[in-house]
């Protein structure tokens, strides 16, 4: 406990002794998920749960805790060997969503919407605490989401978006974000477990222009979430399917209507040539073919599993 001393002055030795005793999961051990867990450790929280399916690569070095000799290794097993977490190599979805029933708070570090959501229905359903964190480029958003007392994610995003969102994979982000993004994420965390009041709010800032601001976030009376408690995001998954041609279809849990015109468009900023007909847009991404349909549905030929086929999906769409 000496080890935390520092922190006294601020939040008392009963505070840390709180914190020794939580336990926070971490959903994701990217460039997001990995420096929160590691400010997590220096905050002294008693046990790190982390999900995460995903292998270290050479680009995740610049914006990570992971270093040369930790590449291609399971990202979980590194964690493991530096931190001591407990570590779940799974996909968080529906059917393994009780890894979370074990953690006192979650925090996203996630890269898509369609896992939030999931996230955010299992927290508000089981009346747990979970920060969002989104960064892209030179920005980043945080927003505590505490149920019953502020908004949840789901009156913020009501729907899976009906157009690609942005993803870091295509707009490219910035090595020092999502270290600053995870700071303020477990700040709030460690509010959030010492019984601290936090507001209903976004916690927006961009390294850029050096803007910080916070923004209110009210609740939506008819929030399907957190006020009619209508949990599709944990009835319906993703569903995922190889055909018979080896192809891989993966098919988002409700209909996202995506305007095939900007895709397009993103298509032509990356200098990617395509084929775009009334229904679906077609490209090449390297070594794979991909399909798009304006429902969302994705079809991809030459991707070596789902995992990879999902990483497309990411990517392209932003789910």
């Amino acid at each position: 406990m000496e080890v935390f001393s520092r922190h006294f002055p601020i939040i008392g030795l009963e505070g840390q002794r709180k914190l020794s005793k939580a336990k926070v999961a971490v959903v994701g051990a990217g460039a997001l998920g990995s420096w929160e867990v590691y400010f997590l450790k220096k905050l002294g929280v008693g046990e790190i749960i982390v999900i995460d399916r995903d292998f270290v690569d050479y680009n995740d070095l610049p914006r990570t805790i992971y270093e040369e000799g930790d590449v291609d290794k399971p990202k979980v097993d590194v964690l493991k060997e530096k931190f001591g977490v407990k570590g779940y190599f799974e996909d968080l979805n529906p059917s393994t969503v009780h890894l979370l029933d074990e953690a006192d708070l979650i925090i996203d570090g996630t890269d898509n919407i369609y896992t939030r959501q999931v996230i955010n229905d299992y927290c508000v359903k089981n009346n747990k605490p979970w920060i969002y964190v989104g960064v892209l480029s030179t920005y980043g958003n945080v927003m505590p989401i505490i149920p019953g007392k502020t908004a949840c994610f789901r009156c913020f995003m009501p729907k899976l978006p009906s157009r690609p969102m942005p993803t870091c994979a295509v707009a490219g982000i910035m090595s020092y974000v999502p270290s600053l993004a995870a700071s303020i994420a477990v700040a709030l965390a460690a509010k959030i477990l010492l019984g601290e009041e936090v507001k209903s709010e976004m916690i927006f800032f961009d390294t850029k222009t050096f803007d910080f601001e916070k923004i209110d976030i009210p609740r939506r009376d008819d929030c399907d979430a957190c006020v009619r408690y209508n949990f599709v995001f944990l009835e319906k998954q993703m569903k995922i399917e190889r055909m018979c041609d080896g192809s891989i279809q993966i098919t988002p849990p409700e209909k996202m209507n995506i305007s095939l015109d900007e895709l397009a468009k993103r298509l032509d900023s990356l200098g990617k040539e395509y084929i775009k007909t009334s229904q679906f847009i077609q490209f090449e991404d390297d070594y794979a073919e991909i399909l798009i349909f304006k429902s969302g549905r994705m079809i991809v030929r030459g991707a070596e599993d789902e995992k990879e086929a999902k990483n497309f999906f990411a990517r392209y769409l932003g789910g």
